[in-house]
């Protein structure tokens, strides 16, 4: 018998059938590879099954495909997915095309028991553990009993040998961990990561051209970014997770050695593509650029983009791109306008392009890249494929299927390619869109595709065996997708996400940048700057819910509804553009305003930001010439045909009218306020000044009013003697009376809520032999021959109803005199009532705390607890929950930073996602008279560290700032501000943020 030496241990080499190709393998033997080899193939040689766990990108495949290239062992790999059934594996009977008999076809699982060969379960936890237990006699005893067939037993010839790989459970989508019925039969082998030394050891063998002190460089920076993402220095709070292994050195090494592996200038750029635009954050975005410009000495200048069209051929800095239509090119750059972070993300793309790389797009939602999509999917003037990807969707509805002839008759059937087949032969662009959008049945049948092997194998009914693989010069496969914006949303996996380039499609929210693009297609000056600005303060009222804030979602304003702003113009245009501008304004933001007021408010703003239009008679002339000489901007500057100086104003002229007068705070509310020096003495709290109502702002420090004008602290303790301590702030209305008035408000509330937490939908697809649905596709496979029995469509919708097991809400409530008026007190009552309702309906847990100092010692933090976690919502603990909020609001404010020394206190034991949902105007003990002094007093940043140390901890907060100080949006990741003008709002506000954070932190553990 002939024997070959792998990692140091004699393997035999057997006889094998010719008909299964052996794949070749280039692994390079390092110390752990070695190690790794020698845990294989011992259990190998014992005839024991092997499983392989292992991060992205160690080398699962490449292991085994080392060792049956080395011993001349054809492999067969199947890919398990969630949609992964017993017959995909084993066989099924299929009808003769003459309709006179059936013939059983092996599955890929049986062809290797029968030939002796190599059968790799890849990714074998996306699989249903009851699906794997069906050949569990493989693994257990070397057999299989076709069941599903003729019942007999295929035992398993010599050489057969069953191998798992799958990703870990944890960080990785859709990933199961297996039970241990079925891992106990195997031989687990965790495949560790590359050491520093072996990577460099790995990347000098591949790369011998490339620099050790390059090497070393971009190593160091692989370690330090991937080790900064496992302690949460940067990514924390993202919902994808970055990852960065040895396959992205390759993709570095690989860049380098095509534009200049001498190049510093090329070396800085390319670590920066790789690893740290895939970043969204700035500030991560800033940590890594001082990782690499620490590393590459000095810091970074930006090279200015630079590219042109010539010869057929795209120049775009050091890239030379082939361009197959010239004139498609051309005419496409003349039709887009290219801003500096355009010019940036195009470079990032051809650099991909030229490396022959997978290119990810990923965009925030309002941020489509779907106005620029030509700009950089057909540039290069090849035909572009788009496969729009979506939940439920079949495998056949972009691979092909079995369909009727043109003369529509069931016994013609042929073979229709489906869109993403219909590329790969025809050597297209494959745009894959909705990747976040199809479940991993889907998109993991994609993984060849997307990996070294470029290619795609077709279904039996196809008639073709062999895989069509993409054209390697002119194919691009572009996927593209949005933020994932919860837990709740599916999203590729990281290993899916591995195998492709990600690069960020720019947030364009610059005015000087949104500027550049209209004037693209506009005259420079009053109308661009004007629409840019417009379009900004829209987004920005919309983001802090200054517009919306009765709205479960905020309005979304997006690059598209500004640039179908200026089509509107651009179509329209006549003598009066101020007129039609407006009415485009109206059309694509202010229409779909559902509050009348605020509707007319943002309409008001719209014709302030316009009004220097109206000054420019000619500007309809100037569109129409634009429109003529419509094309590539020049560098040439060029002169203002207006004076901007003369038309400079601000878009709001007057005084604003005030809106609350201080009557309400008089109603329901019994207060007796002591002397504080001050001018005016109304309301609450005369002596905290204008955030709280009180005097108007006449106790502000530097305003002479109240004692703090005195600046003196002898009188602020001659105040605290004077003022008696069980002074009553309280709400004098009970529980009916209350509902009474907002009952209507509340209910409507309530239903708009309960939407949001209901249960997930899972549809399981199924096909059986009998039923009462045909599924079409499966009847037409079946009469041509080359489908199963299975037509009958068995398609089971379930609801998740548990899918909320494990979340806890804690309210922390800042209950002191300070912030005690009418707006705030009733808006904390309505929404603490609506939150707990709607939580205890969908049996989570609750608790509500309430701090101050009640004593006014000014050394005590005083907690209530009105509601523990445990205690279920029942009308009585309602009742008792709204008296203690009504009453006693005199004690004195805490730094609020105290109450979070320990979160446990809070939450019961069950618990396993944790939210605080914390009230107050964050001022700390001593309010400041300017918020920069508040931002940077001790008790703010005090507050910053407790929330970052607990969130480290995975509590998950919500600061609700009360007031016109917005402190919150400072101090927390996600945080709301009440004021005066939206308290009224509240309890949809917190509740909507409240099931937003659900959503996107808790996910069911199994």
């Amino acid at each position: 018998m002939e024997f070959v030496t792998i990692a140091d241990v004699k393997v035999p080499v057997l006889p094998h059938s010719e008909k299964f190709p052996v794949f070749p393998s280039s692994l390079v033997e390092t110390d752990s590879v070695k190690q790794t080899l020698q845990k294989i193939l011992y259990p190998m040689l014992e005839g024991m099954p092997v499983l392989l766990v292992g991060d992205a990108g160690v080398g699962k495949n490449a292991l085994i495909y080392y060792i049956n290239s080395l011993r001349k062992q054809p492999t067969l790999r199947f890919s398990f997915n969630e949609d992964t059934l017993p017959e995909d594996l084993i066989g099924s009977y299929r009808i003769l095309l003459d309709g006179k008999g059936f013939t059983w076809s092996n599955g890929p699982l049986t062809n290797a028991l029968s030939e002796g060969l190599s059968f790799v379960a890849d990714e074998m936890n996306l699989c249903a553990p009851n699906i794997i237990k069906r050949f569990s006699s493989v693994y257990e005893s070397n057999y299989l009993d076709l069941l599903e067939g003729s019942g007999e037993r295929v035992k398993g010839k010599t050489g057969f040998w069953f191998i798992g790989t799958q990703n870990p459970s944890e960080g990785f989508e859709g990933r199961k961990p297996l039970p241990f019925d079925i891992t106990k039969h195997f031989a687990v082998v965790y495949v560790d990561p590359y050491t520093p030394d072996e990577m460099f050891y790995i990347l000098k063998k591949l790369y011998p051209m490339l620099s050790e002190e390059v090497l070393k460089q971009i190593i160091r920076i692989s370690i330090e970014s991937e080790k900064r993402i496992k302690s949460g220095e940067v990514g924390k709070g993202d919902l994808e997770k970055y990852h960065f292994n040895l396959r992205t050195l390759q993709k570095y090494c690989n860049r380098l050695v095509l534009f200049g592996a001498k190049d510093k200038t090329v070396s800085v750029r390319e670590a920066l593509y790789l690893f740290e635009e895939p970043f969204r954050k700035q500030e991560d975005r800033d940590k890594q650029r001082e990782l690499i410009e620490s590393e590459f000495g000095g810091a970074i200048k930006l090279v200015p983009t630079k590219g042109y069209v010539q010869g057929s051929t795209i120049f775009w800095n050091d890239k030379e791109i082939k361009t197959w239509d010239e004139t498609k090119t051309i005419s496409l750059l003349s039709k887009y306008p290219t801003p500096e972070p355009i010019l940036h993300f195009l470079d990032q793309v051809f650099t991909a392009i030229q490396a022959k790389e997978n290119i990810l797009i990923e965009y925030r939602e309002d941020q489509d890249p779907q106005e620029f999509l030509p700009l950089f999917t057909e540039l290069t003037g090849i035909q572009i494929e788009s496969v729009m990807l979506s939940k439920g969707m079949h495998t056949s509805d972009v691979v092909g299927a079995l369909k009727p002839t043109e003369e529509g008759n069931i016994e013609s059937v042929t073979w229709v390619d489906g869109p993403l087949t219909r590329a790969i032969r025809n050597g297209h662009i494959i745009l894959i869109s909705g990747l976040e959008s199809a479940g991993a049945e889907l998109v993991e049948k994609m993984n060849m595709l997307t990996d070294d092997a470029r290619s795609l194998t077709l279904p039996p009914e196809s008639g073709e065996y062999l895989p069509v693989k993409l054209t390697e010069e002119t194919s691009v496969v572009f996927g593209m997708k949005s933020f994932r914006a919860s837990k709740s949303v599916t999203t590729i996996s990281r290993a899916f996400r591995n195998r492709f380039t990600p690069i960020l499609f720019p947030e364009l929210e610059d005015v000087k940048v949104l500027e550049e693009i209209l004037e693209f297609f506009l005259p420079e000056g009053v109308l661009p700057r004007s629409l840019a600005r417009f379009h900004l303060k829209a987004k920005e009222l919309s983001e802090k819910r200054t517009i919306g804030s009765a709205n479960l979602m905020p309005y979304r304003f997006g690059i598209a509804n500004l640039l179908k702003w200026k089509n509107h113009i651009y179509r329209y245009n006549q003598t009066d553009v101020k007129d039609i501008a407006i009415r485009g304004g109206k059309i694509y933001y202010t229409n779909q305003i559902a509050d009348p007021k605020e509707r007319k408010e943002l309409e008001r703003l719209l014709e302030g930001y316009l009004s220097g239009v109206e000054v420019v008679s000619t500007l309809f002339e100037e569109i129409e010439e634009k429109k003529k000489t419509f094309t590539v901007e020049s560098g040439l500057n060029r002169k203002n045909w207006w004076d901007p100086e003369l038309h400079k104003r601000d878009p709001l002229t007057g005084v604003a009218k005030k809106l609350n007068s201080g009557e309400e705070t008089k109603r329901g509310i019994e207060i007796n306020t002591p002397e504080t020096g001050g001018k005016i003495k109304e309301g609450a709290d005369a002596w905290y000044g204008e955030d709280t109502q009180g005097n108007q702002g006449q106790g502000e420090p530097q305003g002479g009013g109240g004692a703090w004008g005195y600046r003196t602290e002898e009188l602020y303790k001659q105040f605290l003697k004077k003022r008696r301590l069980l002074w009553d702030y309280s709400i004098m209305v009970g529980l009916e009376e209350f509902k009474s008035v907002f009952g209507k408000e509340l209910e409507e509330v309530e239903l708009n809520l309960e939407q949001l937490f209901d249960p997930e939908i899972d549809i399981h697809r199924m096909y059986k032999n009998e039923g009462s649905r045909v599924d079409a596709r499966k009847y037409i496979s079946y009469k041509s021959g080359r489908g199963d029995t299975k037509i009958f469509d068995k398609t089971t919708i379930e609801k998740n109803d548990e899918k909320l097991k494990g979340v806890e809400v804690t309210f922390l409530v800042s209950k002191c005199r300070r912030i005690f008026n009418f707006e705030y007190s009733i808006a904390m009552l309505s929404a603490l009532l609506v939150s707990l309702h709607i939580l205890n309906e969908h049996d989570i847990k609750t608790s509500v705390h309430t701090f101050c100092d009640i004593k006014n010692s000014k050394d005590t933090v005083d907690i209530f607890n009105l509601k523990s976690a445990e205690e279920d919502y029942t009308p009585e603990k309602e009742e008792e929950v709204f008296s203690a909020l009504c009453k006693n609001w005199q004690g004195d404010s805490i730094p609020e930073f105290q109450v979070l020394s320990n979160c446990e206190r809070y939450f019961s034991p069950d618990a396993q996602t944790k939210i605080i949902v914390i009230l107050s105007d964050f001022r700390g003990q001593r309010a400041k008279t300017y918020i920069e002094d508040e931002l940077a007093s001790f008790d703010t940043r005090k507050m910053k560290e407790a929330v970052l140390k607990n969130e480290e901890k995975n509590y998950v907060f919500l600061g609700v700032g009360l007031g016109s100080r917005y402190i919150a949006e400072h101090v927390f990741h996600d945080s709301l501000q009440i004021t005066a003008d939206n308290f009224y709002s509240m309890p949809n506000l917190i509740g909507a943020e409240i099931a937003r954070l659900v959503q996107i932190h808790h996910s069911l553990r199994q």
